[in-house]
C-alpha cells in the first residue's frame, strides 16, 4: 500500500500544510503550527481536494469513522477525534497533536496507511465506478449534503455522482 505526501497551500491560517493520497484518494489533511510560530498540528479527514490532487473518498461519513478506527488501531482513543462539520455540511474528523513538522508529517503517513488498509475494499470499489468526477462536482456544488443538485433541463446530479432526471 503506498502513501504519498504532498505540500498544499489550501489555507491561509497555516503556514506549513500538506495532504495524504493512498488507494486513488486524498485521505488527509495537516496543517503544522500556526502564523505565530506555534508548533503542534492538527490532521482531518479530506472533504475537498487540491487543485491537480487526487479526489477525496466519496464517503465523508465512512472516512472520519475510518480515522477514528485508525487512530485506535494505532494506540490512540477514538476519542481523540472530534468530529466537525465544514462549510458545506460535511463531517470530517480531526485530531491535534503536539510535535515537529517532522513527527506530524511522520503520524499523518501513519495514519492515511492505516485508514488506507481500513478502507481497501471500498478505495477499489469507487474507482471502479466511474462517478469520482462527478462526485466531486456534487462536493463543489451542493448547499445541503445528500440532496440532489438541479444541473439543468431536469437533469440532477445525486450525492454518489450519478445523473438523473
Amino acid at each position: 500500500m503506498t502513501v504519498t505526501i504532498y505540500q498544499s497551500t489550501k489555507f491561509d491560517y497555516a503556514r506549513e500544510q500538506y495532504y495524504a493520497e493512498a488507494g486513488g484518494h486524498t485521505l488527509l489533511r495537516l496543517t503544522c503550527g500556526n502564523l505565530a510560530g506555534e508548533l503542534g498540528g492538527a490532521i482531518k479527514s479530506a472533504t475537498a481536494r487540491d487543485f491537480d490532487a487526487a479526489p477525496v473518498y466519496r464517503n465523508p461519513e465512512e472516512l472520519a469513522a475510518a480515522m477514528r478506527l485508525s487512530v485506535r488501531n494505532l494506540g490512540g482513543r477514538t476519542q481523540d477525534v472530534s468530529i466537525e462539520v465544514d462549510g458545506k455540511g460535511r463531517p470530517f474528523g480531526e485530531i491535534t497533536l503536539p510535535g515537529s513538522r517532522d513527527q506530524l508529517v511522520e503520524a499523518l503517513h501513519l495514519l492515511a496507511d492505516e485508514m488506507e488498509r481500513n478502507l481497501s475494499r471500498p478505495l477499489d470499489d469507487a474507482h471502479k465506478s466511474g462517478f469520482s468526477d462527478l462526485r466531486e462536482l456534487y462536493d463543489d456544488l451542493c448547499h445541503a449534503v445528500g440532496e440532489p443538485v438541479y444541473l439543468s433541463d431536469g437533469l440532477y446530479l445525486g450525492s454518489d455522482g450519478s445523473l438523473f432526471e
